[in-house]
């Protein structure tokens, strides 16, 4: 027993009520009644059936109908003869006995307790199985998709294991190699693309790209081209366009032809909005390459302004990472401890018992973290200080504890805690939300931004000098892309211009308004052009303006008839106020009230039919090439070694191909397929130890 266990004593425990202990019901033994009290019975399966000698020990039986042979082994049952005379019967025309049909399907009756089917319903079962029609092209389909979505090797339909599977579920489906899957999923991809590249022709507002980097265990980089935009049900998209492999030198300019070729082959140059990067040095060349083509042929409202944004959460990790970094030999002793308490069931429940005598909460149990997601070390440290009495108590009494934390390093867990704290909540608002509009995240980036500022401006410690240098690099990204997410915000109902100047106004003091005038300026001129795109005349517009005017084309005319024409539009041009001036009227929504803006601005779209689609282009900005689910990873997507080795073509159609797949269960409401397990990173391994 380790001294830990042996310092609790008897003492300890005296006060502990025991607990009582429920004996377990004795079990009817009717309910394990011998199998030699049941009536041997012969299945009818053998008036279609006729057993063959036995060869060598193994058992088999011919159909009589189509002479095709199965095992009879005694411990295989009858199961598969039966699916076989169904099909058979269905496939033939042979002259059967349908009351032999039948028969075959029909239950043995063991005993009054035992369920037992009506004949009716084993008719209606009956009649169903002989209308079912088997779909050969629906199973490969069935098939390759689950080699696409969940990452399985082509040779797995060559398996014993899944032979057998398949042949015991349907004995007449051919036999699969990994050949034929190959050509099944090339043949799934080229028909899924042409559906897209039609969604994307049909899409009524522009497009939106990202362009990301995937890694392989060789250390080879791919490019991840993404398209994003809000469908004609305004719900927010995505689909992977191209994933290639990119050989080195991996600079500036290849990523910038590989998205340039993107665009092209995918047609959607003229309805491209903006492009996010990956927050790399080489991004502003990627940029300004891509900006230069499309500005060249018009393609870009308001000059360009809105279409380069770096991903927020690349710098938001990079300064989480700096500041684990910090105290990496602490984090590491901790998980040691965790790692202590945990290896032994009886130190655990021991450990356990201890902090509820302290009085502290227990309902959180002891967690480790994962090196890939620092959410999980947020949440040890965070549990850890939970019991920081009870650690301190196990150090005093076991000898063996090794991992004891000094009261200056638990000050340090302290700083690091709190400096962590607003990352962790507001990577937590994007985590939890399948559609992270760019509405969001100026909010998100004024927290981090105005957290930083106040670390810097506060009392040393062992992190001023890494806040310092992060609060520069997100300064950087602030003063570069604060305008189009503030832009953004003020298209959000509750915040509009009150809350941007708010959040200015705390950063820059009397100097907030230059920020806030830009803002503002800078969306009446996006407005501007949507309302010059949309009062574009029309074929129909301009010949009734003509027809208009040759009827009215009179002799006597004085040259005064328009004259009240005139009146009336200078009157409505000092009096009639702009969609974009209304919205901005309104009264605000509550701050902390849930709205999906999506669905606010579907509601507005007869109200303000231009700013709508002004509106419906700015929230599709992406400000994150990381989805929402992996915004707490901080180790790069990596392609698996098997799909690396791959050729490139069919390594595209497999990454494509699962990427359209999960997106299109998401909008039918399937998201099963892809969701991952609730993040438990701050639960236990202890599962339901009630100490």
């Amino acid at each position: 027993m380790d001294n830990f266990d042996q310092k609790l004593g008897p003492e300890f425990f005296k006060n502990l009520s025991a607990e009582s202990v429920t004996p377990l019901n004795v079990v009817h033994e009717e309910i394990y009644e011998s199998s030699s009290k049941r009536p041997k019975t012969t299945s009818k399966v053998w008036d279609i059936f006729e057993k063959l000698p036995a060869q060598q020990g193994d058992s088999k039986a011919i159909c009589k109908l189509c002479r095709r042979i199965y095992t009879a082994k005694t411990t295989s049952g009858t199961s598969h003869l039966r699916r076989h005379i169904e099909a058979c019967v269905k496939r033939g025309n042979h002259e059967v006995d349908q009351r032999s049909i039948e028969a075959c399907f029909k239950p043995v009756k063991r005993n009054a307790n035992r369920l037992t089917l009506s004949h009716d319903t084993l008719i209606s079962a009956t009649t169903s199985l002989k209308n079912y029609k088997l779909d050969v092209d629906e199973i490969h389909r069935a098939i390759a998709m689950m080699i696409i979505v969940d990452e399985q090797p082509f040779s797995v339909v060559e398996d014993a294991g899944f032979r057998r599977l398949l042949s015991a579920a349907c004995p007449e489906f051919p036999v699969l190699s990994r050949s034929s899957i190959k050509r099944d999923i090339i043949s799934i991809y080229v028909k899924e693309r042409e559906n897209i590249r039609g969604l994307l022709a049909t899409c009524p507002g522009r497009i939106c790209l990202t362009s990301s980097t995937w890694k392989s265990d060789s250390d080879d980089h791919f490019n991840c081209v993404t398209t994003h935009f809000i469908d004609h049900e305004w719900r927010l998209q995505k689909r992977i366009l191209r994933f290639k492999l990119m050989p080195p030198p991996y600079d500036s300019l290849s990523v910038a032809d590989e998205i340039a070729l993107c665009m092209v082959q995918w047609n959607i140059e003229h309805k491209v909005f903006s492009v996010t990067l990956e927050n790399l040095s080489s991004d502003d060349c990627v940029a300004d390459m891509l900006r230069s083509r499309l500005a060249a042929k018009k393609y870009l409202p308001c000059k360009g302004v809105f279409f380069h944004v770096s991903c927020f959460f690349r710098i938001l990790n990079s300064i989480v990472q700096a500041g684990l970094n910090l105290v990496v030999d602490i984090i590491a002793k901790l998980s040691l401890g965790i790692k202590y308490v945990q290896q032994s069931p009886h130190r655990k429940k021991n450990f356990y018992i201890v902090a509820k005598t302290l009085n502290l909460d227990t309902q959180r149990k002891l967690c480790l973290d994962t090196p890939a997601r620092w959410n999980s070390t947020y949440d040890m440290i965070e549990v850890a200080f939970c019991y920081k009495n009870a650690f301190v108590y196990l150090a005093e009494q076991d000898k063996n504890f090794l991992h004891k934390l000094s009261e200056d390093e638990w000050e340090k867990m302290s700083v690091l805690y709190k400096f962590l704290k607003v990352f962790y909540e507001v990577t937590c608002v994007f985590f939890r939300n399948r559609q992270p509009t760019s509405n969001l995240y100026f909010k998100a980036a004024w927290k981090v931004h105005s957290r930083l500022f106040d670390m810097v401006r506060g009392p040393e410690n062992f992190m001023t000098r890494m806040v310092r240098e992060m609060h520069s690099k997100l300064n950087h990204y602030w003063s570069a892309y604060n305008l189009i997410l503030s832009c953004a915000a003020i298209l959000d109902p509750r915040y509009k211009i009150k809350f941007v100047e708010y959040c200015y106004t705390k950063l820059y003091g009397s100097g907030a308004q230059k920020y806030v005038s830009v803002s503002v300026n800078t969306l009446y001129g996006l407005f501007d052009e949507y309302m010059q795109n949309s009062a574009r005349p029309s074929q129909t517009t301009l010949l009734s303006t003509a027809a208009s005017k040759i009827s009215n084309d009179k002799d006597e005319n004085d040259g005064f008839e328009d004259y009240e024409t005139f009146q009336s539009a200078r009157f409505r041009t000092q009096v009639e106020k702009s969609q974009l001036d209304l919205y901005l009227e309104e009264p605000s929504h509550d701050l902390n009230s849930e709205i999906d803006v999506l669905e606010y601005w579907t509601l507005c779209s007869l109200r303000y039919p231009e700013l709508s689609k002004m509106a419906r282009d700015v929230l599709t900005i992406p400000v994150s090439t990381i989805a929402s689910d992996s915004a707490f990873d901080i180790t790069p997507q990596v392609i698996s070694a098997d799909r690396s080795s791959l050729k490139p073509k069919m390594l595209q159609a497999l990454v494509s191909l699962q990427d359209w797949m999960l997106a299109s269960d998401r909008t039918r409401g399937l998201g099963s397929m892809e969701s991952k397990p609730e993040d438990d990173s701050s639960s236990s391994s202890d599962g339901d130890d009630d100490y």
